[in-house]
């Protein structure tokens, strides 16, 4: 079994203003091929099975922030 770690929490802000948590192990959105939309897809292993957490095309997302760890302005700025 592979260790993961653990889960990271995202927050999602859609193009509607709805903002979204979502956890997560992997993120990932492939390059556009194909003339396909470019999808954002989320994974997690959650109760030991690889689940899919969010499958979205990307023009309807606004911003994707990792929120597990508070952002500390000083170290950022350092």
């Amino acid at each position: 079994m592979i260790e993961r770690g653990e889960l990271d929490t995202y927050e999602i802000t859609w193009n509607s203003g709805h903002i979204e948590t979502v956890i997560a192990h992997q993120v990932s959105w492939p390059n556009i091929m194909n003339n396909r939309p470019s999808v954002v897809c989320m994974h997690a292993e959650i109760n030991g099975h690889w689940t899919l957490t969010l499958q979205a095309r990307e023009e309807d997302i606004r911003t994707i922030r990792r929120v597990t760890v508070p952002e500390n302005v000083s170290e950022i700025l350092s």
